[in-house]
Parts: structure tokens; sequence; C-alpha cells
């Protein structure tokens, strides 16, 4: 058993103070929402990963536990943590010795955490947390859409806010796994297969509505709500027709185009019909037997690009604020697409990435990742 993290119970405005008084940024924010808590990390553990945390704890909902707390005694000390290997085991343990639990089963907690408090009576009138940390694996989605599935995977605490993340043409969702460690710290991630692409079968022709519609059914259908939604590529494009469609909380478009050419979609297309046999086999591990039928309608839906785009106007009432990334070596597409994507749009800045190609693997994935997070966890 370690001192993992001291709680303080606070308003708003304690964050600020406690990052001029330590002189650095919280690492983490966190809402969670069976607590009515939103919870802000300082401190990463140190260099060994022991040292204690400083966990703020701000009430997001009237009648939260904070709430009352705040209420009854005003800002100050809430708990202490202590980490521990086998949490249930522990419980065991703490009860044998005659001290109260506050519930008979661990309740989902922040930092990927699983969490049971002791009774503040039976410890010194200190409330004492009881933590272990849960080992997060992406799990298998299979989401009914018309007389299909729509498939992908999850990661995060069901509690986070949703990001909803979506790959490249004739990817799958298993594309965006490099990113998942850093973002399911922050997010309830999904990350769908497009229609036609990976688990997601759909034999009708590929056009935006078509890969939006697919997006919204597995939206309404998880009763998801204040969505984030991540892009790449086709992914954004796609993201950009969900957000004209319906509201989304903020987006991050990385490595996509709003301005079509004759020129991009020969390169675009020359890719997809010309694949040495390494990238075959790829794609019939990925896509399965019919891959072969999917490329040919990527190709038909990617010669009529050119005429088929979300216009400028459209864009520019697209109001969520987006973050728009290219790489500086991307041979797909020019940096002045981004640029003129995030001029079109309501509220966007643009992120030039040095040395970055249109591949997701020339991207330093921690560092991406976390820019990304930073952008869509923002206010």
């Amino acid at each position: 058993m370690t001192l993992d993290h001291l709680g303080i119970a606070a308003d708003s405005a304690a964050s600020a103070l406690f990052e001029r008084l330590l002189g650095a940024a919280p690492y983490k924010t966190e809402v969670v929402g069976t607590q009515g808590v939103r919870t802000i990390f300082f401190g990463d553990g140190g260099e060994a990963g022991a040292a204690p945390k400083l966990e703020l704890l701000e009430s997001v909902a009237e009648g939260s536990p904070i709430a009352k707390f705040l209420s009854a005694r005003g800002p100050g000390l809430h708990h202490i943590a202590f980490e521990v290997d086998d949490l249930e085991v522990e419980m065991a343990r703490v009860s044998g010795l005659g001290i109260r639990l506050l519930s008979d089963t661990p309740q989902p907690g922040a930092d990927g955490k699983r969490i049971v408090f002791l009774h503040p009576k039976d410890t010194a009138g200190v409330l004492v947390e009881l933590c272990a940390s849960t080992p997060d694996v992406p799990r298998p989605l299979a989401i009914p859409w018309e007389d299909r599935e729509m498939h992908g995977w999850t990661v995060g605490s069901p509690e986070a806010p949703p990001l909803v993340a979506l790959h490249g043409a004739m990817g799958t969702a298993d594309q965006l796994g490099r990113f998942a460690p850093v973002w399911a710290e922050h997010f309830r991630v999904i990350a769908l297969d497009l229609p036609g692409h990976g688990a997601s079968l759909d034999p009708e022709p590929m056009t935006w509505a078509r890969f939006a519609s697919g997006v919204i059914a597995a939206l309404d259908y998880l009763k998801l709500e204040d969505v984030r939604l991540f892009g790449y590529s086709l992914g954004a494009g796609v993201a950009l027709e969900v957000a004209r469609q319906r509201p989304v909380s903020r987006l991050a478009l990385h490595a996509t185009n709003t301005q079509w050419t004759e020129r991009e979609v020969a390169r675009m297309t020359a890719g997809l019909t010309d694949m040495p046999a390494g990238v075959e086999a790829h794609m019939a591990a990925s896509h399965g037997g019919l891959w072969r039928d999917a490329v040919e309608r990527m190709v038909a839906f990617s010669e009529g690009l050119p005429h088929d785009w979300i216009d400028d106007d459209a864009l520019g009432a697209i109001t969520a604020p987006a973050l728009v990334s290219i790489g500086d070596r991307d041979g797909l597409f020019e940096v002045e697409h981004a640029l003129h994507l995030a001029r079109a749009l309501g509220d966007a800045h643009l992120w030039v990435i040095p040395g970055a190609e249109h591949a997701l693997s020339t991207l330093d994935a921690d560092a991406f990742a976390r820019t990304v997070a930073a952008h869509l966890l923002s206010q």
C-alpha cells in the first residue's frame, strides 16, 4: 500500500492558483459523471512514478458529494488515497480489522482507477480512499445499423467524455490504436470501421452521406452526448460531414483536404489500384475477401471528389472549435489545403507538423495524441 494522492475539494479558481504555486500545469483533467466531479491532477508521479499526486475536486453537479462537502465545510482536504495491488483483497483485509467500507463493491474513479472509501469515523476522522489501477485494453464493438453492423473498438472509462475516432481511406479502426494509450487517459474512446471498411461490411456506393450515416447511427445507439471527433484523412472529411449534420463539442482533423483537384484524385487512385504485394496481403487481412470490391468503390468515390465536397459556406457554419493539422512533408495534400480548411471553418487553428508525412506512422504518436487531447479537452 503506497500513498497515491491527496484530494482537495476546491472551487474552479483553485486550479489556476495551484498552477502558479507549483509552477506546473495539471497533467490530466477528467470528469467522473457518477460522482458529479471534475478531477484535476498535478504531478505525474515523478521520474520513478512513485511520488504522490495532488487531485483537485470540483463539483459539476448540484447535490454531488463534493458540492455537499464544499457547502458544509468549504474548500480543503477531502481525502487521502492509497494505491493497492488487489482492491478486493485489501477490502477484505480492512473489513477484518473492523473498518467499515462506504460501498460494498469498487466504484469507477478518475485516473484509470477503481476505488472504495473507508468510513472516516473508523480512520481518525480522515476520509481514506483505496484505489487500484485497471489495465485498459481495447474492447470490440458491434453496433446495429440498418440490416448490418458498424464495428470498431472502445477503450477508456465509460464515464469519461466520448471521443469518436475515424480512420483514413481503406484503413480500419486499428489504424488509430497507436493513440489509444494517451487518449484513454482522458476519454471514452470509440474507434469505428467506416462503412465499407474492415468489419463494417456495406455493399452500397461510398459517399460522404453514407459514411456519416454509419457514424451517426453509432452515436445514437451508444447515446453519446458532448462528443469530440477525431478524423484522419478520409475520416476527417467524414467528421466534417457529421459535424455539419449535428452538433459536436470539438473537432481534430488531420491530413485532410476540401479542395480536391484531378491531380490529387490521380495520386489517390494510383495508390489504390497499384498496390505492392505486401499491401494487398494487409488489405485482405483487414477487409476480408471483399477487399477488391471495396477498393473499386473507393476509386469510384475518389473520382467524384472534385464535384462532391462540403463547400466553404457549409464549413463556415460548423461552429465546433477545430484543430486542423498536417505534416509539412505530406505527399498527398498540400499545406495550403489545410490552411484553407482552417480559414473556412468557423473556429479553427492550424498546426503544421515538421517532418511528418501523410502516413500516421511518421508521427510521434505520443506527442501527437497529447496535443490532440489537449485541444479536445479545452473548454
